[in-house]
C-alpha cells in the first residue's frame, strides 16, 4: 500500500466568535493558545484509494463538505465517495456550520477561504503517496470521560483535574483508544487516533482558540515525531463529557494542559505498541439512507412560534436571561421548519476500509450505545465516527423520548438547526444505516 499525509493551518483571526456551549453568548476569541489544523491521510492499493481529512472544528456543514470535495476532486480525480471530511468537535474554534442557530455567528471571510484551505490538506496527502506499512494498537484509556445521561456521584472539577475521580460506570464510556501508525522508510510518517469524548475541557467563559485536549495531545505527539502528521477521529461522543467540564476560565486552561498531556500518553503508548497489519484491500462507499421525522404540523408549529414571540416581546434589551436568548433560537428554527414544509431528508453515510479496519462516518453526534451495538455486530475494528460530512444534530436513544424528561438532544437541538425532530426510531435507523454502509465494503 501507499500512504500520504497533508497538513494546513486553519486558525481564524482573533476576534471571531467561538462555537458551542450556549445561545448568543458573544464569545469572541481573544487569543490563540494552539493553532487549528486540517490534517489529511490518503491511502492507495492498486486502483483503490481514498483520503480522510480531519479538522480542528466543532463541525463541518454539508455545503462546506461539498465545496471541499469539489476542489479535491478537480485536483486529484478522486470521486466523492473517496473523500471524507471529519471534525474533532472542539468548542474552542470558529463556527463553520452556519445552520447552527445562535451557537456562535460564522465569520463570512473565513468561511469563504476555508474550503480552499481544508481541500489543500487532502490534495497534499494525495500528492504525498509513497510505500508505507500499517501498524495498529488498542490502548486502555479509561478515566477521561463520564456519561452525562447517568449520575456522576462525587465528581468535581478539582478532583477531575488531579485525576482523582473516575466514573463508576466505565462501560458507559470509551475505555480504549485505537492508535494507527503508518511508517515509511522505517519512520513514522503519520498516525490516527480514534476515541470517543466531547472535547469540552475548556468552558463557555473561555475565549481562547485551540483544539481542546485532543488537539493539544495530537500537537504534542507531532513534535515528538518530527515530520509526522496526526489525525484525531471523534467517535460516538454524543453523551460523553470530559471529566473536567464547565470550570472557571483560568482553571480550565490548567486542566486543558493536564488532559492534553495525559491523552498524549495514550497516543504515545499506542505508537510504541502498534503491531504490523497486512493490508490486502482498500475500499470506499457513500450512500444516502432514509430516516423518519416527526409529523409536520404547521398549526402547532405556529402556536409554538407565537409563544416564543411573546417571550421576546417582553425581553430585557440586555438579554441577560438564557430563556430570552433561547426564544430567539427557537423562533429562527421554527421559521425555517415552516418555510421548508413537509420536506424529506436523507442521511449520508460514508465508509472507508483499510485492511481489517473500517471507518464509518455520519453527520451526527452519535450516542455511545449505538457504537457498542455497532461493534457487537462487526467487531472492535469497525470504528464509528461522529461529525462527518455535515451536522444534523444528535442521534437520540429511544428512552430520551419518554415524558416527562424528554432530553435536550430530542427537541432542543433540532430547533437549533432549524429541523424537525427525529422520531424515537432514529436510534435503530442510525445503527442499520451504519451497518449497511460498512458491510458493503
Amino acid at each position: 500500500m501507499n500512504a500520504g499525509f497533508g497538513k494546513v493551518e486553519i486558525t481564524p483571526r482573533v476576534g471571531v466568535e467561538l462555537c458551542g456551549f450556549g445561545p448568543y453568548l458573544n464569545r469572541h476569541s481573544t487569543r490563540v493558545v494552539e493553532p487549528l489544523y486540517a490534517r489529511a491521510m490518503a491511502v492507495e492499493l492498486g486502483d483503490a484509494r481514498w483520503v480522510l481529512i480531519s479538522c480542528d472544528l466543532l463541525g463541518v456543514s454539508a455545503q462546506l463538505t461539498q465545496q471541499i470535495r469539489t476542489r479535491v476532486r478537480q485536483a486529484t480525480n478522486l470521486r466523492d465517495d473517496q473523500i471524507m471530511v471529519h471534525a474533532t468537535h472542539t468548542h474552542s474554534g470558529p463556527c463553520t456550520t452556519p445552520e447552527l442557530i445562535g451557537w456562535g455567528d460564522p465569520d463570512d471571510p473565513y468561511l469563504e477561504i476555508l474550503p480552499r484551505l481544508i481541500a489543500a490538506a487532502g490534495i497534499q496527502a494525495m500528492r504525498d503517496l509513497a510505500p508505507a506499512t500499517l501498524h495498529h494498537a488498542v490502548v486502555p484509556s479509561a478515566g477521561f470521560s463520564y456519561n452525562r445521561e447517568f449520575p456522576d456521584p462525587g465528581r468535581t472539577n478539582e478532583l477531575a483535574m488531579d485525576w482523582q475521580w473516575q466514573t463508576d460506570l466505565p462501560t458507559e464510556t470509551d475505555t480504549s483508544a485505537h492508535v494507527i501508525r503508518l511508517d515509511r522508510g522505517g519512520h513514522c510518517a503519520g498516525f490516527l487516533t480514534y476515541f470517543s469524548c466531547h472535547p469540552v475541557v475548556c468552558c463557555e467563559r473561555n475565549t481562547e482558540i485551540h483544539g481542546d485536549f485532543v488537539g493539544s495531545a495530537t500537537n504534542r505527539m507531532e513534535k515528538e515525531f518530527p515530520g509526522a502528521v496526526g489525525l484525531f477521529l471523534q467517535g460516538a461522543h454524543g453523551d460523553l463529557n470530559s471529566n473536567y467540564v464547565h470550570g472557571m476560565p483560568a482553571q480550565s486552561l490548567v486542566a486543558l494542559e493536564r488532559f492534553g498531556e495525559r491523552f498524549a500518553g495514550v497516543i504515545r503508548a499506542g505508537l510504541q505498541q502498534a503491531q504490523p497489519v497486512t493490508v490486502t484491500k482498500i475500499a470506499s462507499g457513500l450512500g444516502d439512507e432514509p430516516y423518519s421525522h416527526e409529523k409536520f404540523a404547521a398549526p402547532a408549529l405556529r402556536d409554538q412560534l407565537a409563544g416564543y414571540a411573546a417571550t421576546l416581546a417582553n425581553a430585557d434589551p440586555r438579554l441577560e436571561d438564557r430563556d430570552s436568548r433561547m426564544a430567539m433560537v427557537y423562533t429562527k428554527g421554527l421559521r425555517k421548519i415552516l418555510a421548508d414544509g413537509d420536506s424529506q431528508s436523507l442521511l449520508p453515510v460514508q465508509s472507508f476500509r483499510l485492511g481489517p479496519l473500517t471507518f464509518t462516518g455520519m453527520p451526527l453526534e452519535i450516542m455511545h450505545r449505538i457504537k457498542r451495538n455497532f461493534q457487537a455486530e462487526l467487531g472492535d475494528r469497525a470504528l464509528l465516527l461522529s461529525i462527518t460530512n455535515g451536522l444534523l444534530g444528535y442521534a437520540p436513544l429511544r428512552e430520551y423520548y419518554q415524558v416527562p424528561t424528554i432530553r435536550y438532544a430530542v427537541r432542543t437541538v433540532p430547533l437549533m438547526l432549524g429541523r424537525r425532530p427525529f422520531t424515537e426510531n432514529f436510534e435503530d435507523e442510525v445503527l442499520a444505516a451504519a451497518l449497511k454502509a460498512t458491510r458493503k465494503i
